[in-house]
Order: structure tokens, then C-alpha cells, then sequence
């Protein structure tokens, strides 16, 4: 996604390319209502999304598909807070749910919070290592949950499917469902991919995007990060843009590991809720890890794993 245009030449693009068509509609005879235009994108693969990505539902519905993006090492205050600079990351807080008070499973590594927030514990992992026998978690996770060919993981810069070594700018601490024994080889193959330039329709009951360190704020600026993430939201083929997330039934979430080196675990980080029944809401009650993780399965129909099931009401907080 790197050399793309700014968010705003896309958008002045789009709204032009969109007046045209509208015009031929009307020329047609056509009655017609154009929300957003998708360029270069089959139809069977997206939608119009709402002018806003959420509160378009009144009511709550039953959630199918949940979206992850996970982003690294930063606190509320200089992502979300009052004097963080304008970025993509503050317009969606502005519209949709955010938390102000969500702290990370442990620190200051990232591994330990990514297994806590897919199994529920860390496994007794306390550091940043490879997938071994001797770094793994044997429990069940939320990949094992929902099944084989049900959950995704598209890691950006991963050189081939279910990549077990760090090259570059992808790492292996950010691609956790690697580190789960239960999840066979052929499966790992089948469902933990390589990013594409255009992300498909999420249609898989979990999908996990792990941006490069260039985009997940690891050594890049918020600045790239902001331009990567409103890419892959509002971009041409854009996951706003989805039938999954336009059918009403997606939940979309933007979650970071851990604060700061000069942080603490009880440092707030940023957590952004994007989905149609939330609207603009802001939760100050303190929530973490393993109450989103019993937020998930509660929306998919899962039961609770671990740590999870002593946390509740994360659903509820944001309308899910």
C-alpha cells in the first residue's frame, strides 16, 4: 500500500467520478441513491458504505465477522489524547467507539498481549521469541474456536503463507496464531497469508491484519500509519467498503499492544470500536485483554477460554 495517493485525492477522485455517474443515472431514468463509488473493485466483492461507519443501525445486530488491525507500542494520550496530533486514528474516535481507560495483559514486550488477547493467557510466555516448543501456548485460542478455513490472518510483508521467522519488516511476535501448537501446519498454510495489495471481502468469521513495522508504528511515524489504516478502511476496495461490513453484521477493531517503553501496563492505550450499532461513544470504565477477548466470543458464540471468562461487558460498553 506504500505510494499511494493522499486519503484526500482519493476522495476528490471518487466524488467526481461518482457526480458523473449519477448524472448518466439520471439521464437514464434511474432513480438511484450513490453513497460512495468504489473504483476498480468488483461488485461482487463490495458495497456503498454509510457516510459514516457507524450508528448506521438502530438496532443491535448479531454479529458474524470480526476484524482485527493491531498496531504497536503507543499510550491513549499520544494517539487519542487532547494534544495528540490529527490523525485518521482521532476521526474514527470521533465517530465511532473508543476506550480511555484500556490497558495492556503485560509488559514491556509485545508477544505476552497479543497470546492474551487470542487464548485468554500468555502461556507462561514473558518475552519476544520465535514459535518453538518452547514458546507456544497449548490452550485453546479463539483460532481454534471459531475453526480451520473460519479465521484469517493477512501479515503485511510476511515473504509466504504462515512465515515462522522474522524477515524485515514482518515479525513473527505480531502473527500470534503462529504460536499455537493446536493449529496444524496445513491449516497455518491455508489461513495465515500474506497481506494482498487489496484486501478481499472479510467474510471469514475472524480475520487478523498485522501491518509491516512500517505501518504498525514499531519505527514508523503516526503519520504513515494514519495514511496506511484509512487506505485499508476507506481506499478503493476498502474494508468499509465490503459486503461484509455494508451487510451490517461486521465489527471492526482497532487495537494496540502495549504503551511506550517509558509506559507501564497500566498505562491507557488506544482501542478504537468500528461497527454500524456502536455510534459515537467514549468508555472510561477500565477494560483490558481478556475483556476484549470475552467480547469477541460472546458476539461469535463462543465460549470463554481462560482469563476471559472472569471478564465481561465489553459487548455491551460499545452497543455490540
Amino acid at each position: 500500500m506504500t505510494g499511494a495517493r493522499p486519503y484526500g485525492g482519493r476522495v476528490a477522485e471518487a466524488g467526481r467520478v461518482a457526480r458523473l455517474s449519477a448524472s448518466w443515472l439520471l439521464r437514464a431514468g434511474v432513480i438511484a441513491t450513490i453513497a460512495t463509488l468504489v473504483v476498480g473493485v468488483s461488485n461482487s466483492a463490495t458495497s456503498a458504505a454509510p457516510a459514516s461507519p457507524c450508528g448506521s443501525s438502530s438496532a443491535v445486530p448479531r454479529y458474524k465477522h470480526i476484524v482485527v488491525i493491531a498496531f504497536e507500542n503507543h499510550s491513549y494520550a499520544s494517539i487519542l489524547g487532547s494534544a495528540a496530533p490529527a490523525s485518521y486514528f482521532k476521526t474514527l474516535a470521533s465517530e465511532c467507539g473508543s476506550a480511555t481507560n484500556f490497558t495492556s495483559a503485560s509488559f514491556p514486550h509485545s508477544l505476552p498481549n497479543y497470546l492474551a488477547v487470542t487464548s485468554g493467557t500468555t502461556g507462561g510466555v514473558t518475552g519476544d521469541c520465535l514459535p518453538s516448543t518452547h514458546c507456544s501456548v497449548l490452550s485453546a485460542s479463539i483460532f481454534d474456536q471459531v475453526g480451520a478455513s473460519s479465521w484469517r490472518v493477512w501479515a503485511e510483508s510476511m515473504p509466504q503463507p504462515c512465515d515462522s521467522q522474522n524477515q524485515s519488516s514482518y515479525v513473527t511476535r505480531h502473527n500470534p496464531a503462529l504460536y499455537y501448537p493446536a493449529v496444524t501446519a496445513a491449516t497455518c498454510r491455508a489461513d495465515d497469508q500474506p497481506m494482498p495489495t487489496t484486501v478481499p471481502n472479510p467474510g471469514r468469521t475472524i480475520t487478523w491484519i498485522t501491518p509491516n513495522l512500517q505501518h504498525d508504528l514499531t519505527i514508523g511515524t503516526l503519520a504513515d500509519a494514519s495514511t496506511w489504516l484509512s487506505t485499508l478502511l476507506t481506499g478503493p476496495g476498502g474494508l468499509l467498503h465490503s459486503k461484509a461490513y455494508t451487510a451490517g453484521n461486521t465489527a471492526i477493531f482497532i487495537w494496540f499492544d502495549s504503551g511506550a517503553d517509558t509506559d507501564a501496563a497500566s498505562t491507557p492505550i488506544p482501542l478504537i470500536v468500528i461497527a454500524p450499532s456502536t455510534g459515537h461513544r467514549v468508555v472510561t470504565t477500565p477494560l483490558d485483554d481478556y475483556q476484549l477477548l470475552h467480547g469477541w466470543e460472546s458476539l461469535l458464540g463462543q465460549s470463554c477460554l481462560a482469563n476471559a471468562c472472569t471478564a465481561k461487558g465489553f459487548d455491551k460498553a460499545f452497543r455490540l
